[in-house]
């Protein structure tokens, strides 16, 4: 036993020795690691060294930064990306006696620094600090200086310690670029690259068939969070900005400074998202949010003018602002929305033509406000206004500005083109609103139509809420006629139970027999009573109100529902909107029903494409013919099932 412990020990020192030897603290000038050997940070969290990416092709090796305490394996940055040496050939990381770091398959170099011929420094150090950032220093015996750096090469991943800069300097302009993996297991370059943008803001393009695109924008940084990212204030986490986007020629840049002991990670996905990773205590990742998650996230989804709200599923509903209507009518019908919105009326600015001092006196146009929704892009900042009022006039007296807003206590102001608009779900982006310039005659129509629209759906409702409660009482008529019917063929069913126990052995006591008022409605027939009750017949006499209104509305003849005294004098196409959102608003099942949002947003609006209502498919009623028979020839007044699958006949046995 004790010579089985000491074993055991031995081995367990060999594989301390042997994992120290493999692990080192730095790379000095003229060394190199080999196959497994790695560079571990001072805290533990990095390490630097060879792998090969979870799921990739098993052939090829990359050198790269990783973290340490995680329980898969995590790349944090690659160096030879697009460029993997072979897993059988004999690879290597090596610090040059020039200075430059090289990694090479066998004697041939395929990927290196390139510091060698500017630097003037000697006895370079290759080190991966507590951060995770890969430093290449040379020291000339009194000062040590990075001649490289790996987070000023970045690959997909944004880590705190690192920066996204925008260098406009002496007529320059370079940014930091992060550029997405080609697939998870594979890190060469792929389609998706984000960077900063003199507004401030961050974007993802896309790079496609040789054409770059906007795909995602963060939306403007109002000193704790972006626009578009309402319930993170990365500020707290140490992400900060530094520069002034106001300012032309300068160097700006936001850093993500490190936030307590926790390790965060921003992952550019090769699908174009934008995720943030935080390592918890187990050594798993947990997802703290992701850009963008639904279309209406993208980038200008639904064209210019037009607002993107996310409805059931996720998916992308598409309306024009107040005062604007579809470019094409054909396209956004059919859901294509890349043409957007213009103006269904010119502002009064523009048809007098008049001086910007004179339109500031008139008033003659007005703002729509929308609340809640992520800021457009291409935004003027007014430096010089200083509240909300201000901003207001400003926006009034300038022909040219279409829009304006207040909401991250700064003005900013756009030209008629408003882009990329997305409504937020209630709760989420309440804070920011956005004022559109229209002309005073949108706002009157908007009312007018708003009080039409909510009589209607009232009026709807109650008829809709009362023909229930009619559809309860036929149902409990129909289910006494049952019962009474039950009484009368009682004796039969007795003696079929009877003639039952002739083929099966002696009759047992049976205890419904003690009450047979009570136990009239027997579990066999439970079913039937269901089934006879549940049928929806294309028959005019035996629709309830919501088929009645189902059908006449899918028969084009929706008109006969509007009240014959308003008919003449309310707008047909919009009683038929409402009598189409009514109808979405009672279908049977609850997930096709649209929310409260939902409905107020596309009745505030003709241009929003509504969903085709499901028939009515589950309906409670009795039926009724002046003949006496029905078209199956039963007595009138008898509950029945249109499937005969469903009626079950009781026979002896």
């Amino acid at each position: 036993m004790m010579a089985r412990t000491a074993i055991a020990a031995l081995v367990a020192l060999l594989l301390c020795v042997i994992d120290r030897v493999g692990a080192a603290a730095t790379l000095s000038q003229g060394q190199s690691l080999r196959g497994n050997g790695v560079l571990v940070s001072a805290n533990g969290a990095f390490k630097a060294g060879f792998f090969t990416p979870t799921g990739g092709d098993p052939g090829k090796v990359y050198f790269g930064v990783m973290y340490v305490n995680s329980t898969e394996l995590t790349v944090a940055w690659v160096a030879n990306r697009d460029a993997p040496v072979r897993a059988a050939s004999a690879y290597s990381a090596t610090v040059t006696g020039s200075g430059e770091l090289q990694v090479r398959e066998g004697k041939r170099v395929v990927w290196r620094t390139g510091t060698s011929a500017s630097s003037s420094r000697g006895n370079h150090t290759l080190t991966i600090g507590d951060d995770g950032n890969l430093k290449l220093t040379g020291s000339d015996g009194a000062d040590t200086d990075a001649v490289w750096q790996s987070f000023e090469h970045p690959a997909d991943t944004f880590i705190p310690g690192m920066s996204i800069a925008l260098d406009r300097r002496n007529g320059a302009f370079n940014r930091t670029l992060f550029t997405s993996w080609r697939s998870t297991g594979d890190p060469a370059a792929g389609d998706f690259t984000l960077g900063l943008d003199p507004s401030a803001q961050l974007y993802i393009w896309r790079s496609q068939g040789g054409k770059n695109s906007t795909y995602w924008r963060s939306g403007q940084w109002t000193g704790t969070n972006f626009v578009g990212i309402p319930w993170r204030s990365l500020y707290v986490y140490g992400f900060k900005l530094t520069g002034d986007p106001l300012q032309s020629g300068q160097y700006m840049s936001y850093n993500f400074a490190p936030f307590n002991s926790s390790l965060f990670r921003f992952v550019l996905q090769p699908n174009g998202t934008e995720t943030c990773y935080m390592l918890l205590a187990t050594g798993n990742w947990e997802t703290v949010w992701s850009q963008p998650a639904i279309p209406c996230h993208e980038y200008n989804r639904c064209g210019a003018n037009a607002e993107c709200a996310a409805g059931d599923g996720g998916q992308a509903v598409c309306t024009c602002l107040k005062g604007f209507k579809p470019k094409s009518e054909a396209e956004y019908s059919s859901r294509n929305w890349t043409q957007g919105c213009v103006r269904s009326a010119p502002l009064t600015c523009s048809q007098r033509n008049i001086s910007a001092v004179a339109a500031s006196t008139t008033g003659d146009d007005v703002f729509a406000e929308l609340q809640g929704v992520k800021l457009p892009d291409f935004a003027v900042w007014g430096s010089t206004v200083g509240d909300a009022s201000s901003c207001r006039q400003a926006c009034l007296g300038n022909c040219s500005c279409g829009a304006y807003s207040y909401s991250t206590s700064s003005c900013l102001m756009w030209g008629q083109e408003l882009v990329d608009i997305y409504h937020f779900p209630r709760g989420d982006g309440y804070k920011y609103n956005l004022y559109v310039k229209v002309p005073p005659s949108v706002l009157e129509t908007s009312s007018e139509r708003g009080r039409w629209a909510t009589a209607i759906v009232v009026v709807v409702v109650i008829v809709v809420a009362i023909a229930l409660g009619a559809c309860c009482l036929l149902t409990w008529k129909c289910r006494r006629r049952i019962k009474e019917k039950l009484k009368a063929d009682l004796p039969l069913m007795r003696s079929v139970r009877e003639a039952k126990q002739d083929f099966s052995g002696p009759k047992q006591p049976d205890h419904e027999e003690s009450d047979e008022s009570k136990n009239c409605e027997l579990p066999l027939l439970a079913f039937e009573v269901l089934a006879k009750n549940s049928s929806f017949h294309h028959m005019e006499g035996s629709l309830n109100i919501v088929g009645y209104a189902w059908q006449l509305w899918n028969g084009d003849k929706g008109e006969q529902l509007i009240d014959p005294e308003i008919r003449g004098t309310c707008s047909a196409r919009e009683a038929l909107r409402c009598i189409h959102m009514a109808l979405l608003c009672v279908q049977d099942h609850a997930h096709d029903r649209p929310d409260i949002p939902y409905v107020v947003l596309a009745l505030g609006s003709d241009s929003s494409v509504l969903p085709v209502p499901r028939p009515p498919t589950f309906t409670l009623q009795c039926t009724s013919s002046s003949s006496g028979t029905d078209m199956y020839n039963r007595e009138k007044e008898e509950s029945f099932s249109a499937n005969d699958l469903t009626v079950t006949i009781l026979q002896g046995r």
